[in-house]
C-alpha cells in the first residue's frame, strides 16, 4: 500500500523541486507552477484540434488555419518552459512592494522569466497578421505592423530585465510601438475594409475590439508585476495566463468562425486547387516553328499540244480537172 501511495506522490507536480528557484526571493511555487501547466494543457490541446481539423480540409483551404496553430504551438512550448520553472533569470527588485526579511539590508531578487517573451515574440504577431487578413493590408504595411509588435515585446523584455528606473524608458518604447500598430490598423486595414463591403467591415470591428482590449491590458500586467513588484510571482503567472489565453488562444479561434462567415474569396484570398486546374489546362500556345524558305520556282516546261487537237490541214494540190 505504502508503494503505492509513494507511486501517486511521484506523479504529482515535482517542477520546483527539480529546478530549484536557487538566488530568488520571489519565484514561482508549486501552485503557481500548476495554473502553468493548465495553460499549457489549454494551448496544446486546441492546436491539436486545429491540426486535425487542417487536415480534414482541401489544401487550398487551410490558409486561415495556420494563422491559428502557429501561435498555440508556440505558446505551448513557452507554457512548457515556465511551468517546469524553466527559462528565467534572478533580477534585484526596484520597489519594495513585496518585503523580505532582509528588505532593510538588501532589496528582494525576483524571478524574471524571460521564456514567456520568447513565446511572445513568436506569437504575438499573428493577431495582427489576422486583423491585416480581413483587409487584405499590402504586405509591405503589414510587414510594418508585424516589426513594430515585435518591437513592443523586446521593449518589455529589456524593461524587465533592467534594474534601475530606465525600465520605463523602455516601457515607454513599448507602449508607443503598440499605439502605432493600433493606429495603423484603424486607418489604413480599416478603410480597406470599408471598401470591401458591409460583412467585412463588422467582422473587422468585432475582431480588432477584441484583440486591442486584451493587447491593452499587457502594459497594465507589466506594471503590477515585474515592473513595480506588486503582485508576487504566482499572482503575476495567474495575470498574464489569463491573458495569453484571451489574446493569443481565444482571439484567434474566434478569427476562424468570423473570417468563414464572410467567406475567403470575400476577402480577396482565392486558392482553389480548381482555378489552378482549368489555368494549367490553358497551356500558353507553342511558338510556330519558323517558315522553311520557299524553293526556287523550276522553269516551266512548254505545253505539250492537246491530244485531239486538229492538226494543221494541208493545202490540196489542185488537181486537174480530167
Amino acid at each position: 500500500m505504502s508503494e503505492t501511495v509513494q507511486f501517486f506522490k511521484r506523479g504529482g507536480n515535482e517542477a520546483i523541486k527539480i529546478n530549484k528557484p536557487t538566488g530568488t526571493d520571489f519565484h514561482l511555487t508549486a501552485r503557481g507552477s500548476d495554473w502553468l501547466w493548465t495553460v499549457f494543457c489549454v494551448n496544446l490541446f486546441a492546436a491539436i484540434v486545429l491540426i486535425f481539423l487542417m487536415f480534414k480540409k482541401p489544401v487550398d483551404d487551410r490558409f486561415l488555419y495556420y494563422t491559428v496553430i502557429a501561435p498555440l504551438l508556440f505558446m505551448t512550448i513557452a507554457y512548457f518552459t515556465m511551468a517546469s520553472n524553466l527559462g528565467w533569470t534572478p533580477v534585484k527588485a526596484k520597489y519594495n512592494h513585496n518585503r523580505v526579511s532582509t528588505q532593510t539590508t538588501h532589496l528582494g531578487i525576483r524571478q524574471i522569466f524571460y521564456s514567456r517573451y520568447c513565446g511572445w515574440f513568436l506569437a504575438m504577431p499573428f493577431p495582427i497578421i489576422q486583423a491585416s487578413i480581413l483587409g487584405k493590408t499590402p504586405l509591405w504595411q503589414m510587414f510594418f505592423n508585424i516589426v513594430l509588435t515585435e518591437f513592443f515585446v523586446v521593449c518589455m523584455l529589456l524593461a524587465a530585465l533592467v534594474h534601475t528606473t530606465y525600465k520605463w524608458g523602455y516601457f515607454s518604447f513599448a507602449v508607443f510601438c503598440s499605439w502605432v500598430v493600433m493606429t495603423s490598423i484603424l486607418t489604413t486595414t480599416k478603410n480597406l475594409c470599408v471598401r470591401a463591403g458591409n460583412d467585412v467591415y463588422t467582422v473587422f470591428k468585432i475582431y480588432v475590439s477584441l484583440i486591442f482590449f486584451f493587447w491593452l491590458i499587457y502594459p497594465i500586467s507589466f506594471g503590477l508585476s515585474e515592473g513595480g513588484n506588486v503582485l508576487v510571482v504566482d499572482s503575476e503567472m495567474i495575470f498574464y495566463g489569463i491573458l495569453d489565453i484571451c489574446f493569443l488562444c481565444f482571439c484567434p479561434l474566434a478569427f476562424l468562425p468570423l473570417a468563414n462567415y464572410v467567406g475567403v474569396e470575400k476577402l480577396g484570398y482565392n486558392f482553389h486547387h480548381e482555378d489552378h486546374e482549368s489555368a494549367g489546362a490553358k497551356s500558353p500556345a507553342s511558338p510556330k516553328s519558323p517558315k522553311s524558305p520557299k524553293s526556287p520556282k523550276s522553269p516551266k516546261t512548254p505545253k505539250s499540244p492537246k491530244s485531239g487537237a486538229a492538226s494543221p490541214k494541208l493545202k490540196k494540190s489542185k488537181k486537174s480537172k480530167k
